[in-house]
């Protein structure tokens, strides 16, 4: 079964099988803290994709389109306690040193832009908050709009990129300029919406060494870039979307600049491994096969 329903994946669910595989193997080898549920979690999604590379029917094939966005939110959820197992050592001397030897008096203006008023922290955190729907957004216009070849190129490139940074996790664990819960109100400062969101993140986010490289960067560059070769007149919105939620990483203090950096340069490494990457992936799908 499994080897049939390879053979019917798009590159994007390729590359995901191949991403969950390595998960799968890392947890069952470095026996991490609840490392049962992490085994069955990354098993159940393994299969499911597999399984829903077979499907049919317009409705399974929008279901299969947008799975993909489950797997990347539960796999973020699930990297804390295989990160910390993996590599004990944290990074955040190391970045916050580079910040204050390159980057003091830019972050210094950065945190305290336009003097902080409530109002304005409040929308900074709605738009941190917005992250995860800008590559939807941009997915969604792509799937309406390019049909199914056309969104299978958007879609790779946004995995790569979310894959990507969860690699960098690995590689260099960092938890960010983060305030205490504690401090958060009087140091951050807003008004109902910041601390409504500071509040849900506090929760929400079960994976916190995940700053370097900025994620939020890259995967709102990368989306914004896409959109604006697949629909130039929308391209105004989308980088103003993109770079209010870069702004808001460092405002709110959960990225160094250093991040923000290697975050721009990630998606650039994205773009340029994007097409020889998907290329190697589309056996029998022939999606990226170039232009003769």
């Amino acid at each position: 079964m499994t080897a049939g329903a390879i053979v019917t994946l798009r590159p994007s669910e390729r590359l995901t099988v191949l991403v969950l595989a390595g998960l799968l193997l890392l947890t069952l080898l470095a026996h991490p803290e609840g490392w049962g549920l992490r085994t069955a979690t990354f098993m159940g999604l393994l299969l499911a994709v597999l399984l829903l590379g077979r499907s049919r029917g317009k409705g399974a094939l929008w279901l299969r389109d947008f799975a993909p966005v489950a797997v990347v939110l539960l796999v973020f959820l699930l990297l804390q306690p295989l990160v910390v197992t993996v590599n004990p050592h944290r990074c955040d001397a190391a970045l916050a040193a580079f910040d204050q030897r390159w980057f003091s008096s830019l972050a210094a203006a950065w945190h305290g832009a336009f003097g902080r008023p409530a109002v304005f922290t409040d929308l900074v955190y709605l738009a941190y908050a917005s992250f995860y729907l800008l590559p939807i957004a941009v997915g969604v216009l792509a799937r309406l709009r390019l049909g199914p070849e056309g969104y299978e190129r958007v879609a790779f490139v946004i995995l790569l990129g979310f894959y990507l940074s969860f690699l960098g996790y690995f590689l260099w664990p960092a938890e960010g300029p983060r305030v205490p819960e504690a401090l958060a109100a009087a140091q951050l400062g807003g008004g109902a919406i910041s601390q409504a969101v500071r509040a849900f993140l506090h929760g929400a986010e079960a994976t916190t060494l995940d700053a370097f490289p900025s994620g939020h960067t890259a995967l709102s560059v990368l989306p914004a870039y896409l959109a604006t070769r697949a629909f130039p007149r929308l391209a105004v919105l989308f980088w103003v979307w993109a770079l209010a939620i870069v702004f808001a990483t460092v405002y709110i203090g959960v990225h160094y600049l250093a991040d923000v950096a290697a975050g721009l340069l990630l998606a650039g490494l994205t773009l340029a491994l994007a097409s020889p990457l998907a290329r190697g992936l589309d056996i029998g799908t022939r999606l990226f096969t170039a232009p003769e």
